[in-house]
């Protein structure tokens, strides 16, 4: 499965020994899940990660080595419904690099599209992704 990491997801698995995007990440090798960014990701990253202090910043290296960094794909013969100009670009690398699904924690401005499949890839958050996997809670109804 070709996973693409939007920004919010590399920093969040940098930043954070509990994320789920972390889990992700270092799972992914023995899940058979190959991981996938843009450029305009990994600046995104690279721009924001001091944020999160040193053990973000060591932590970078690290993932940035697992991830396939793609170019950036900037347009699409394809409509898109995503309002977000500064997400266009994450949305159509992810489509050009034919991802099964993009990981995303930006809720608002993804929010049209969480949880549907837009031109054959899922749009979803690494904890729904998760417990689509059966690796995490069943959701409640």
């Amino acid at each position: 499965m070709k996973i693409f990491l939007d920004s919010s997801v590399l920093l969040s698995a940098c930043g954070s020994t509990r994320s789920l995007s972390r889990l992700i990440t270092e799972i992914a090798d023995e899940r058979g899940w190959n991981l996938v960014s843009a450029s305009y990701c990994r600046a995104e990253t690279q721009k924001n990660l001091g944020k999160l202090g040193t053990e973000a910043i060591l932590r970078w290296p690290v993932l940035e080595a697992s991830v396939e960094w793609v170019p950036n794909a900037l347009t699409s013969r394809k409509p898109l419904l995503l309002t977000a100009s500064k997400d266009k670009p994450v949305l159509i690398s992810a489509l050009a690099a034919t991802c099964d699904l993009l990981l995303t924690l930006d809720k608002s401005d993804f929010e049209i599209l969480l949880g549907t499949t837009v031109y054959g890839m899922l749009v979803s958050t690494p904890r729904d992704f998760l417990i689509s996997q059966g690796l995490g809670p069943t959701p409640s109804n």
